[in-house]
This record gives C-alpha cells, structure tokens and sequence, in this order.
C-alpha cells in the first residue's frame, strides 16, 4: 500500500509541477506578448486559467498524502486514547470519502453538461476543464484509502504533534 501510495503520490506529483510550469510560461508570453511587443495573445489568460485548475485539483491528493490537508485537529489532538483516536480518524475518513464521492457525482454531471460549450479564445470543449474536479476527487479517494489503510495498519504510530509556524 505505501509503494501504491507513493507512486499516485509521486505521479500527481509530476502532474501538476508540469501543469504550473506550462501555467507560468504562459503566463510570461502573455505579459511578453502584450506589454514588450504590444501584441498580446488572447488564448495565455484562458489556457494558464485551466492550467491551475488542473494543477490544483491534481494537488489535493498530494496534500491528503502529506496529511496536510485543511482540518480543525485540536479536538483530535486532545485525545489520549488511541482507539478513540482512531474512532475519530474513521469518522473523519469516511465524511470526506462520502464528500469526495458526492462531489465525484455532481461533477461528472457537470462535466457532461458542459460537453457542447466551448471555450471563448480556444474552441476547446469545456468538458475538459471541468473534467478537473471528478478527476481530483478519483486520485484524492484513492489517496485517502490508502492513507487511511495505512494509519490503520500502522496503528497510528505516526500521529502529528502540532506544528508551529512562523508569519
């Protein structure tokens, strides 16, 4: 499970370093276009908008992999029993894995609702952009199971301490 996890982990990875990279390349052409040869480019602010919704959409499972993913833990810091820990961790687990699941429903929706727009500068069928989010919530349930499996095998040994973080 832990290889499996790393290889999504290291996949999505490569995913979205490739998606913000041609994101940021096109967002410098457009500022090049636009202001050094007052030309600009009318498909850089459409293109590089997709770009980061996929690149963040793919980058939810790599937060959920990190357990770094947005959560109110000081009630589940101030447990001391690991079992009711891990009661707690299943009851967190399974929410996000029926929102994830819900938001994979309605986004396929969506998505499929959206096959006959297209994109202003592009022509591109919308469905693609759209397509981001059921996508997401397919590698970040994936992630999530796994993760979960984890912790439960490893009998939540790796429990995080709380962080402290300079502004």
């Amino acid at each position: 499970m832990e290889r499996v996890s790393r290889i999504v982990d290291a996949l999505a990875s490569a995913i979205c370093a490739v998606f913000f990279g041609a994101m940021t390349v096109t967002v410098l052409l457009g500022v090049f276009f636009r202001y050094i040869l007052n030309n600009p480019l009318s498909w850089t602010e459409e293109v590089s908008r997709y770009l980061m919704i996929w690149g963040a959409s793919v980058g939810v499972s790599l937060g959920i992999r990190a357990d770094e993913h947005v959560g109110l833990t000081i009630l589940l810091d101030s447990i001391k029993s690991r079992a009711v820990r891990m009661v707690f961790h299943t009851v967190i687990f399974l929410l996000v894995l029926g929102f994830l699941g819900v938001l994979f429903l309605y986004s396929v929706r969506m998505a499929l609702d959206a096959r006959y727009m297209q994109t202003q500068a592009l022509g591109v069928p919308m469905y693609v952009a759209y397509a981001a989010i059921p996508a997401s919530s397919i590698l970040a349930a994936l992630q999530l199971v796994l993760m979960y499996c984890l912790k439960a095998v490893r009998g939540d040994r790796q429990h995080r301490e709380l962080k402290i973080i300079d502004i």
